[in-house]
């Protein structure tokens, strides 16, 4: 495990990534954002913060689902998540979701929204218009459905869609620490 150097002197997104380097699940962490950058984002090194961008430890991070340990936002919008649910004392989860194109996922599963979500049923799918989000968590059965779901394509044109329609909002708060992970 890495040791952090004080953080005294560092901005907020900063002493967030020390904080998130003494997480067990760190290593997951960047690995899971290295396989979504790549998947998803063209040219990410380029379009980096401007078009999009890594949240460490959002302020948002409490919530039903667990504490958010990244978020990754392109355009006007949070396109993917993973969290720690630490509500099982005995066992730290990690879960996450994927925000995608309806139209492209539906295509790629050969199947409407309806029965994808019914043959994945260890997974959460919310659809919003033109969007599906895909809510998985760390059990042998969500992440098998989670694997084998065609959802790369999917989220590949939502991106390519938010990146075109304009700059990130969530810049400011960008962390360049934990993109490095996805852009090495």
């Amino acid at each position: 495990m890495r040791t952090p150097e004080s953080g005294t002197d560092l901005p907020l997104r900063d002493t967030r990534y020390r904080e998130l380097e003494l997480y067990p699940e760190f290593d997951f962490v960047t690995a899971w954002l290295r396989d979504y950058v790549r998947s998803t984002i063209d040219n990410a090194r380029i379009s980096e913060r401007e078009y999009w961008s890594v949240v460490c430890l959002p302020s948002v991070g409490a919530s039903d689902e667990g504490h958010r340990m990244i978020s990754v936002h392109a355009g006007d919008q949070e396109i993917a998540c993973l969290y720690v649910d630490t509500s099982i004392r005995e066992d730290r989860r990690v879960g996450g979701f994927v925000t995608v194109d309806t139209r492209v996922l539906e295509q790629s599963c050969g199947a409407d929204i309806d029965r994808i979500t019914a043959s994945s049923s260890a997974l959460s799918v919310h659809r919003s218009g033109e969007q599906v989000s895909i809510g998985w968590s760390e059990t042998p059965a969500s992440r098998e459905q989670f694997d084998a779901l065609p959802w790369r394509p999917a989220a590949h044109e939502l991106v390519r869609r938010l990146m075109q329609n304009g700059r990130n909002y969530w810049a400011d708060a960008h962390c360049p620490q934990l993109a490095m992970f996805a852009l090495e």
